[in-house]
This record gives structure tokens, sequence and C-alpha cells, in this order.
């Protein structure tokens, strides 16, 4: 039987940055930290992309995944979100943000 390599934090090569607050940028530089991140997520908010991010994290952890992966899984996350930094006007970008939230609300709603 395999033994699942377990690893302390590690670095992202290229940083994550979303949006948070009022036209704040974080930027999410590790494992933990976007584990930290999503674990954060309001729990009504969470949908397919939220999941494969989580589960992609706890695949990276353990050594079934590479971390670049994981990143990957994230950014779709965070831009299926709608907080993905995209370095245009904060306000502008909060609204948006704003209605992308709504709409995948809605939509996951409308699953249920």
């Amino acid at each position: 039987m395999k033994e699942a390599l377990v690893t302390s934090d590690m670095p992202l090569r290229r940083p994550v940055a979303i949006a948070v607050g009022a036209g704040f940028k974080r930027e999410i530089a590790s494992l933990t930290a976007m584990q930290n991140f999503l674990k954060e997520w309001p729990e009504t908010m969470r949908g397919d992309y939220y999941c494969a991010a989580v589960q992609a994290c706890e695949a990276a952890r353990t050594g079934g995944m590479k971390l670049e992966q994981a990143r990957r899984a994230f950014l779709s996350f965070a831009e299926k979100a709608g907080i993905l930094w995209t370095g245009v006007d904060p306000v502008t970008a909060l609204r948006e943000a704003k209605i992308r939230r709504v709409r995948a609300r809605r939509e996951s709603e409308a699953r249920h």
C-alpha cells in the first residue's frame, strides 16, 4: 500500500492575487494560504469550482497532484467567483464581482 506524502506548507511559484474588500488585493502565496482562504469562503457560495479547488489543494498536500495543478484549480474558482484580481478600477471590479456572485448564487439555488 502506497503511503501518502504529507508535506509542510508549499509556496507557490506565482502567487494568486484576489480582490477583497473595497478594492484591496490579497496575495495567496502558498498551499496553506489557498486552503485557509477556501475554509473562510461562505458556505452559501460554495459550488462546483469551490469543491474542485478544495479537492485539488488536498491532493497537492498529500502528493497526489502537483502544486501547479492545485493553483490552476484555485484560479478557476477565483475567476468563477468573480474575485480574481484584474488590476482594473477597484470600484468597477467590485461591482462586476458582486454581479457575478449574485448570478452564481442564483444558479446554485436553481440547481437545488
